[in-house]
């Protein structure tokens, strides 16, 4: 199958989400997440903010500031398709931004070699820890110039065997699901 095909089978699949399986399967990889010693041991984290029915991540943004981590959130660059990581001390701070995803309403841009641990999002991943995006490749370049650990959050039916993949796409340290945790 190709990207492409991918892409479009997970969106679909991702649509037929009711709002309630999104939340209890949601809750059950952020507690896993939080459990981790990627998260533990972080200062500075960068987690995206959900859209699309992506796995929610405002319970994990909220425990970030619980524990007075720095939290980082993704701004798109629309003309360099690029992410430009920027500080928030709140959620209240943002409204939708490129695609409608929220962002910083301000942007103060963080420093990426700051960043201790980068949560991400993915249409797909696989058991090699492989990330399918949405092809523009913005995260891609942010994750080429960090040395921060990354791990992909995605639901269970979104891990898969095999995704093709190329030199530029960068693999993650781990993958959580609501039933497991899948390291590089």
């Amino acid at each position: 199958m190709s990207k492409n095909e991918l892409r479009l089978k997970m969106r679909e699949k991702r649509r037929l989400l009711s709002p309630e399986n999104i939340a209890l399967m949601s809750s059950n990889i952020a507690q896993r997440l939080i459990e981790t010693e990627e998260f533990k041991n972080a200062r500075t984290v960068m987690v995206y903010i959900s859209a699309f029915r992506e796995v929610e991540t405002r319970d994990i943004i909220s425990e970030l500031f619980k524990l007075s981590k720095k939290v980082v959130v993704p701004v798109t660059d629309t003309e360099n398709d690029d992410i430009i990581p920027a500080y928030i001390d709140s959620l209240d701070m943002l409204s939708p931004g490129a695609y409608g995803i929220l962002e910083p309403v301000s942007i103060k841009r963080a420093d990426e070699d700051d960043i201790d641990l980068i949560i991400l999002p993915g249409l797909a991943f696989d058991t090699e820890c492989t990330r399918l995006g949405f092809g523009r490749g913005c995260f891609d370049r942010l994750l080429s110039r960090v040395s921060a650990k990354k791990i992909g959050l995605c639901y269970d039916f979104q891990l898969i065997e095999g995704i093709p993949h190329e030199e530029h796409d960068i693999p993650m340290d781990a993958v959580i699901t609501e039933r497991r945790i899948i390291r590089k």
